[in-house]
């Protein structure tokens, strides 16, 4: 009867808890990927796996880190549990339609193990002539299908979040509604333009494969450069996809602990993310500098990529600003976490504004730097946003506290795995190592093994990081009062942060 309740469940957090499940479970299968990449860059020559075997896993890896773990984690499980709460509604507009958006991530997850199984070493960019019929097998075919289920799932999400944010923005619109609702309404739109492009384009492609067309055939008359023009028209806006519900994150748990209403506060922060939106999307062509473009095309693609540093700008010396006036205890794991996310992110932001200028592009194109740079925007980041979601939001979920020492060595844990895991990739793509290749020449084997052993530590981290929660469930010795004085974590910013609150004075969220 239980497992019968949550299979025909409509109910807003238990189909956001199931997104928190599948994509729990996809976050450490793309781990195991992860692992499995580094363990095989501990040898300059030998390799721990197949060279064609390596292909299928760092192909599987990236997928299952954007569409099954962060896309599910972010959007649909903080999504669907926290917006009804927070627009002070009893559930979203669509619930049926809501259920259908989770299960579809069941045979999309299948599709992905049969396609792991076949094996697709194409890359996540699915580049034709590579995943063309003549070079890659079946596994291809499956890896596709599986995409094409996780964006009907994402798009039946974001109709749903935007009808539903729509008619509260309508009905109350004097009101003021939480940085998180401008985050996810930001994220479906962005979902609701780009997601469709995408699947033409792998639609395209699997007529290419099996019904003998020839859109990115050469030989009969198709351009493989238009594939990349489509695909970018949607990954680069999937990265602000995969951001924004973090910044959100950051804004509100800023907001409350500040209640800041100036320039640097809640309009600016608003504000920068819809110009982000804006200008992401429309430079998806800086991703192919390298195919030919004309010198003007290249200038424009350079230049907004450029500005989109004065938005981003903005929100991070907008949280700095806040947290400098913050009235918790610099102890506080949640203000250790956002420090974090915003040293990670910024570095990541910098090195991106490097590659935006063509001229660098060209040099560093395809080398591990353009690995360091996107892993420290989206795996850095975008992960530490989750680990800041789970903290601020467990114990109204759970109604149980977590251990505030036990996260303060998660984050020292983590923190030293990802930088030794990651930074040293700068140096190895600004010497042209190329991405991809595991055999290299043995003087960097000392930062190959260093970037290993910090990718093993960042893969502790993550077990250390369930080792809390489930300590928090078996040793819940205070529970968290979710209707009370903690409520603060769930109120528009509109209201005070009360200087008696429970948060602000460090008890019953902690226990120690």
């Amino acid at each position: 009867m239980f497992n019968l309740v949550w299979l025909f469940t409509l109910d807003h957090k238990r189909i956001g808890l199931i997104y928190m499940i599948i994509g729990v479970w996809a976050g450490f299968l793309g781990l195991s990927l992860s692992v499995l990449i580094r363990l095989n860059y501990l040898d300059p020559y030998y390799n721990l796996v197949s060279l064609e075997v390596y292909n299928f896993i760092i192909t599987s890896h990236g997928i299952v880190m954007i569409f099954f773990f962060l896309m599910p984690v972010l959007i649909g499980g903080f999504g669907n549990y926290l917006l009804p709460l927070l627009l002070g509604l009893p559930d979203l507009n669509l619930p049926r339609l809501n259920a259908l958006s989770v299960w579809l991530l069941l045979p999309a997850s299948v599709c992905l193990g049969i396609s792991l199984i076949g094996g697709a070493g194409v890359g996540w960019t699915f580049y034709p002539p590579l995943s063309s019929g003549g070079y890659s097998g079946w596994g291809v075919d499956f890896l596709m299908f599986s995409l094409h289920l996780a964006g009907v799932s994402s798009l039946f999400g974001s109709i749903n979040f935007i009808c539903t944010i729509f008619e509260v923005m309508c009905e109350e619109s004097t009101s003021r509604q939480s940085i998180i609702t401008w985050s996810y309404l930001f994220t479906s739109i962005l979902l609701l333009l780009s997601l469709p492009v995408l699947a033409a384009a792998i639609t395209m492609l699997l007529f290419d494969r099996n019904f003998g067309s020839s859109f990115f055939d050469p030989m009969g008359g198709g351009d493989p450069v238009l594939f990349q023009h489509l695909f970018w028209f949607f990954g680069h806006p999937e990265v602000y996809v995969l951001i924004l519900p973090g910044f959100g994150v950051i804004s509100h748990v800023c907001v409350t602990l500040t209640n800041n209403d100036s320039l640097f506060g809640y309009y600016g922060l608003v504000l920068a993310m819809a110009a982000i939106v804006c200008l992401g999307s429309v430079v998806w062509a800086h991703h192919m500098f390298m195919v030919g473009l004309d010198v003007d095309t290249a200038v424009f693609f350079s230049s907004v990529t450029m500005v989109i540093g004065i938005p981003t700008g903005i929100k991070v010396f907008s949280w700095l600003i806040m947290l400098s006036g913050c009235r918790v205890r610099m102890w506080d794991p949640i203000i250790w976490w956002i420090v974090g996310f915003i040293g990670l992110f910024t570095v990541g932001g910098v090195t991106g504004i490097m590659l935006s200028a063509s001229i660098l592009d060209t040099l560093l194109h395809d080398t591990w730097f353009v690995v360091a740079h996107f892993h420290y925007v989206l795996s850095l980041g975008s992960y530490s946003s989750v680990v800041i979601s789970f903290i601020w939001w467990w114990p109204i979920i759970t109604g149980c506290s977590l251990n505030m020492f036990l996260l303060q060595g998660h984050w020292l844990v983590s923190m030293v795995g990802f930088n030794l895991c990651f930074f040293p990739m700068h140096y190895l793509g600004l010497y042209g190592l190329p991405r991809r290749v595991c055999v290299y020449d043995p003087s960097f084997y000392w930062l190959s093994v260093i970037s290993s052993l910090g990718g093993v530590i960042s893969a502790c981290s993550a077990f250390f990081f369930m080792f809390i929660l489930w300590e928090s469930l078996v040793v819940c010795n205070r529970v968290v009062s979710v209707w009370g004085s903690n409520s603060l974590v769930l109120n528009v910013v509109t209201l005070p942060v009360p200087q008696h609150s429970s948060y602000m004075v460090g008890c019953g969220r902690w226990s120690c």
